[in-house]
Formats: C-alpha cells, sequence, structure tokens
C-alpha cells in the first residue's frame, strides 16, 4: 500500500548537492509553515522571538536561542508567536553521510537514524551542556554555506558528521528498539491522509464530507478527532493553508489579487480578503507592499 503522506514538494537543494540552508525574517506578520513532512533531516535555530512548534500533533514551546533537531518524516508545524522573529534551518539528506564502507559511524548512528532504531533528542536549549558547541558548529555551516567557497560542500558534509559527534558526546541520539518509535497513541497516519488530501485538492471545492471520506470516518467523528489534534475545525485550517499559498503567491508573483484568490480555492473575493486580514493582520494589498 502506498505510504499516507503529507510531503513537502519542495526538493531541498539538488540531487547533486542535496543540502540547503534558510534563513526567515519576519518584520510584520508572524512566521507559519503549515503541517508537512520530509525525508530529509531539518536542524533549526531560533535566533529571535518565541515560537510553537508541533511535532507528530505534541505542541512544544521554543524560545529564543533554542536549537530544534526533526528526524525524517516527522510530521511537524511552526507558528511565530510575536514579530519580529529570525530563525534558520539547515535541511539535508542523511544519505550524503553514508560512505562505502560500513564503519562504526555507520553502524551506530547513520544507518539507525536511517531505519528508525535512533532519534535526535530533539529539543536542546541553552541550559543544555552541549548547547554552546553545537550553536558554535551550527553558525560555521551556516557560514561555508553562505560563503561557498572551493570544498565547501566537503566542509559541510565534514561539520554535520561532527555535530553528530557533538551530540553523542551529550547523549543527544535516543536508541531504542524500533516498535518503541512508532507514532504512538496518536492516529498521525489518519492525519497525514487528510492533510495530503488538501495538499492535493486545496485549489477545488473542498467539502466537509470530502475530509471526512479523506480520513476513512464520518462527517461528526472527523470534526471531533480533527480539532483536538490541531485545535481548529476543518474549515478553519483549511482556509488557514490556501492562505498561506496565497501569501507566497503575492509576494513571488505580479498575478492580480483577484486571480491568487481563485487559484487557491477562494470563490469570494470579500472572503478571501477578510480571512487573509484575520491571519496576517493586513490586506492582501498591503501584505504585498510590504
Amino acid at each position: 500500500m502506498q505510504k499516507e503522506k503529507f510531503k513537502e514538494p519542495i526538493e531541498h537543494g539538488t540531487a547533486f548537492i542535496p543540502v540547503k540552508v534558510y534563513s526567515f525574517y519576519e518584520n510584520y506578520t508572524s512566521f507559519f509553515v503549515s503541517h508537512h513532512w520530509h525525508e530529509e533531516i531539518e536542524l533549526l535555530y531560533f535566533e529571535k522571538g518565541d515560537f510553537l512548534l508541533e511535532r507528530n500533533m505534541v505542541l512544544e514551546e521554543v524560545k529564543e536561542g533554542d536549537l530544534i533537531f526533526l528526524n525524517r518524516s516527522e510530521l511537524h508545524q511552526i507558528t511565530g508567536l510575536k514579530t519580529p522573529s529570525i530563525h534558520h534551518a539547515i535541511v539535508f539528506d542523511l544519505q550524503i553521510l553514508k560512505f562505502e564502507r560500513y564503519d562504526m559511524a555507520q553502524a551506530s548512528v547513520i544507518a539507525p537514524l536511517w531505519n528508525g532504531g535512533c532519534r535526535f533528542l530533539g529539543h536542546v536549549g541553552k541550559e543544555h551542556a552541549g548547547y554552546k558547541e553545537l550553536l558554535d558548529t551550527y553558525h560555521k555551516i551556516m557560514e561555508i554555506y553562505k560563503l561557498q567557497n572551493s570544498g565547501w560542500y566537503l566542509a559541510i558534509k565534514a561539520m554535520l558528521l561532527f555535530m553528530f559527534a557533538q551530540m553523542e558526546k551529550h547523549k543527544l541520539f535516543l536508541r531504542r528498539a524500533k516498535e518503541e518509535f512508532k507514532e504512538g497513541s496518536y492516529p498521525i497516519k489518519e492525519m497525514k491522509r487528510v492533510l495530503k488530501y488538501i495538499e492535493e485538492h486545496y485549489q477545488e471545492k473542498i467539502t466537509l464530507a470530502g475530509l471526512a471520506a479523506a480520513a476513512g470516518m464520518n462527517e461528526q467523528y472527523f470534526c471531533r478527532f480533527f480539532r483536538k489534534m490541531t485545535g481548529k475545525t476543518p474549515i478553519t485550517y483549511l482556509n488557514d493553508y490556501r492562505i498561506e499559498h496565497a501569501a507566497e503567491q503575492l509576494l513571488s508573483s505580479d498575478a492580480k489579487i483577484m486571480e491568487i484568490c481563485q487559484e487557491n480555492g477562494f470563490e469570494n473575493i470579500s472572503y478571501f480578503i477578510k480571512k487573509f486580514k484575520e491571519s496576517k493582520g493586513i490586506t492582501p494589498k498591503e501584505y504585498r507592499s510590504r
């Protein structure tokens, strides 16, 4: 059976250089990225501001300066709680750290991270003994990526391995039987199925019945389930998802606001503007101009 997913449709880096560093600066509206997952490892540094991270439907408060390590396939969502905010992400394919010769590093860390026998201890704050070392290495990786001098990719691979060594030193890997890392009591698979349906159909007319069917539930139970999992009604979540896509288009294209409204599943421009302002605090026109 095909794996149910809400997989992020973005290629991080290229097939030949599968690593990318992102920096997010928000001055006017709070940062938000909706539920998604990807096969790559993601290492996050929250330089300024407070955030909420939702990892496999469990909320974590993220404070200024925190480091967050996301494992492969973890369903996650990030919400900024205030502006201005700054955070960074190093996203890479774990397989770039594999080598032809199978050695202790492969056996003890790389392979278990890949196959699920090992996970990151995902949240490191300033009070942790290894925090300063890890943050120094994180900054070095960002600087190497920014400059991209000759040999930069080799240097990043070496620094990622060095960061893993620091994590091992400070006991930041959790090793258990694979079954202990299952998605727990939360029905993550059902959520991924619904979120995938939204991802594929958000530009079309979506009904509550259609969402419930995607989850394999009746409408009444589905509404309770969805609100418990996300804290939002299905329609509110759908509107927020559409607004985020619309916001990206406002900044990355010259399309008319009416066109963006229709391309993101809103049939009524007045309703679109109302929901956009509820989400972002400003109108689509103001958002584009800022």
